[in-house]
């Protein structure tokens, strides 16, 4: 069968044309110039973005390594200041975990993979600065079980920051314990077990209220993997 379709007129198809020249011309969402020669002339075409929802750029490989290492030396940097200010007590292993602070906000801002790449980082510098090889097997048992625990409890949505930070300040000493019980002595862990308990709920509290007050002092945006 013949197309008894009529050929289109000299105007309409000149304004199909440029139509189809600004389209690949232009981004989504820019306003297109007046078309001439068409029954509205003068008017402007507003061209709909299909996901209006605005992305965060992905940082480049040199923008990542600057921000975990800077991540890093503030948790070095809080390592040291809490070797400077030890707690009142006794019992060996109780600190503050000033240094936990940068990981619970990488986990609430980067995600659980880079916080426990910065996690791990912390353990190793802070072992070659101020510890040693025993340290170093202690610190970083308890220092995955906390990234493990805090990544779950935060991921889950159950949680609050603060509940999240004692349950990794728990995880932590259990760890540590759980180390020492592996390469000293297990009447030992034993021993210090519900004392450190105690020390993890108390100053993963204090841990917590600090990482809310920083998580709610950097803005969504300012930190973004």
């Amino acid at each position: 069968m013949r197309d008894r379709r009529k050929p289109l007129p000299m105007w309409q198809a000149l304004r199909l044309s440029t139509l189809a020249s600004h389209t690949r011309t232009f981004s989504r969402g820019t306003l297109l110039p007046p078309l001439r020669g068409g029954r509205r002339g003068g008017s402007f075409i507003l061209m709909r973005m299909k996901n209006n929802s605005p992305t965060s750029p992905s940082r480049t490989p040199a923008q990542r390594v600057a921000l975990y290492g800077a991540l890093t030396a503030l948790a070095l940097v809080a390592g040291y200041v809490e070797m400077l200010v030890p707690l009142p007590v006794t019992v060996p292993g109780i600190k503050l975990g000033l240094g936990n602070i940068v990981v619970l906000f990488a986990i609430a801002r980067l995600g659980a993979r880079p916080a426990l790449a910065l996690m791990a980082a912390k353990v190793a510098c802070t072992t070659i600065l101020f510890a040693n090889p025993q340290v170093f097997v202690f610190s970083l048992a308890g220092g995955i079980l906390s990234w493990a625990l805090m990544a779950l409890a935060w991921k889950s949505g159950l949680f609050s920051c603060i509940a999240t930070s004692v349950i990794g300040g728990i995880a932590h000493n259990v760890g540590q314990l759980a180390a020492v019980a592996l390469v000293l002595s297990p009447q030992v862990a034993a021993v210090n077990l519900p004392v450190l308990a105690v020390a993890g709920v108390v100053c993963g509290a204090a841990t917590g209220v600090l990482t809310q007050a920083l998580l709610a002092a950097v803005p969504q945006g300012g930190i973004h993997e």
